[in-house]
């Protein structure tokens, strides 16, 4: 009786998917899904097997193998090295900077670092301060998702940067005068406004500001140009810093002045090997928030050089492969092998899916959700993930919708690119692991068709 009850469930769900994809005229060539009842074990799919880009779902990926492999506790690690002991408050020597990889090291963390260092009696630096991110292999030619190269969704990943890699604009439109502020805010940072402010509507105003960022002697500019319109309320614009040692120079040339520590060398890059840095004197360490606390930043706001430095940490941590994200597809088919997952129609191209040609299946995102449900660190997961129409990536989607509290899911967009992943409870108290994919224009009517597909499955 259960069995043909399922059947007849089986076939009422997926003609009930056919009749809403039909009815929102979605080209059936361009979309998948997966669906499958954990209480009860019924799935319902079309084209699981057919290969998408899932864009910036592959973040639910990088997580799931990050906290298998590093561990809920993980922390990232910036080191600092003296190259001589302090002798009478003085450093006489070089100071080492050694990143790990840290997304999230902030000007905030290295001003408690260098007060520190003024704590224990260092007044003066003689030597230089050398940055070591050789903890990534190093990538000469960038690829950018597009032609924005300033946007900060393009920062490549590095294994010593500051505040991930980006400066934030605020705009603030009032009487018709805009006003600018950067954050952070130090000296060392200069914003210039040359944007004619316009009576446009404010649509795609990110695509009118065209900035120029320019590094000379210790300071950074950043020239704002294009237009503004006045219609425009309160806005925010994240940028790349685009050289990001300069960046790093900058911060800490300031903070440096800041502390009050006496310095007269150069700041520049150089790269140390393990046992040379063995053999100089760890003055102090920088920890980050444990992985499964900064989980929720990179999930709810998809922050793609986060998920991009954890993937190539977590290869650097757990294998021999060389720390470049050339290797990434190898590591994770590598890990999908040990965990009995069928990965035959995957390639990924850094851990944050940002890419045209990373693609995968929707079969492929069950068996991870699937995976993510017997874990132990299953909460951390879901906790993470956006809550439909309430925050995150999904603040303004399927908001007031009998399903919205009861969804957290991942999201994946980039042109003709639209994806989610992830779980729902029903209104039965059933949970469901769910994907969709389309790889094509009809955007609001693939949205209509999922949003109706979950309604239905959270009714009944």
């Amino acid at each position: 009786m259960i069995r043909f009850l399922l059947i007849i469930s089986f076939f009422i769900t997926t003609a009930y998917s056919q009749e809403l994809a039909i009815k929102n005229k979605i080209n059936p060539q361009d979309f998948a899904y997966s669906i499958k009842n954990i209480s009860t074990g019924e799935s319902w799919s079309k084209d699981a097997d057919k290969s998408f880009n899932f864009a910036s779902v592959n973040k639910l990926i990088t997580a799931t193998i990050a906290l298998d492999e590093l561990g809920p506790d993980f922390k990232f690690r910036t080191l600092f090295f003296s190259s001589k002991q302090i002798k009478e408050n003085t450093l006489a020597g070089d100071l080492i900077i050694k990143g790990e990889g840290d997304p999230t090291l902030s000007i905030e963390n290295l001003k408690d670092i260098f007060y520190r260092l003024k704590a224990r009696g260092i007044n003066q630096i003689t030597g230089n301060i050398f940055l070591d991110d050789s903890y990534f292999k190093f990538q000469p030619n960038p690829e950018y998702i597009d032609d924005l190269s300033y946007r900060a969704y393009n920062v490549q990943p590095k294994s010593l940067l500051v505040e991930a890699g980006a400066i934030e604009i605020q705009f603030f439109n009032q009487d018709n005068k805009l006003r600018l502020y950067n954050k952070p805010s130090i000296e060392g940072i200069e914003v210039i406004n040359n944007l004619k402010i316009t009576n446009q509507a404010c649509e795609d105003w990110k695509s009118k500001i065209h900035p120029e960022v320019i590094f000379t002697d210790e300071s950074m500019q950043v020239s704002l140009n294009g237009s503004f319109s006045k219609n425009c309320k309160n806005k925010s614009l994240y940028l790349n810093a685009l050289d990001q040692d300069e960046y790093m120079k900058v911060a800490i040339s300031n903070i440096l002045n800041e502390v009050g520590i006496e310095f007269a060398g150069e700041i520049q890059k150089q790269g140390f090997a393990d046992e040379e840095l063995n053999s100089f004197v760890l003055l102090d360490e920088h920890f980050s928030d444990p992985l499964n606390q900064l989980m929720y930043q990179m999930n709810k706001y998809s922050l793609n050089l986060f998920s991009r430095n954890l993937a190539l940490t977590a290869m650097k941590q757990k294998t021999e492969f060389d720390a470049d994200e050339f290797n990434v597809d190898i590591y994770f088919k590598s890990w999908f092998e040990k965990k009995g997952i069928n990965a035959n129609e995957f390639f990924i191209e850094n851990g944050a899916g940002l890419s045209r040609s990373s693609h995968a299946n929707t079969f492929l995102f069950q068996e991870v959700l699937a995976f993510i449900e017997e874990s132990d660190w299953k909460s951390e997961i879901i906790s993470s993930l956006p809550i439909a129409g309430i925050d995150g990536t999904l603040k303004t989607m399927f908001k007031e919708k009998s399903f919205s509290n009861a969804t957290h899911l991942k999201t994946g967009r980039l042109k003709n690119v639209f994806a989610l992943s992830g779980f729902m409870k029903s209104s039965k108290g059933e949970e469901y692991i769910v994907t969709f994919v389309l790889n094509g224009p009809q955007y609001q009517s693939f949205l209509k068709f999922i949003e109706q597909s979950l309604d239905y499955l959270y009714q009944h």
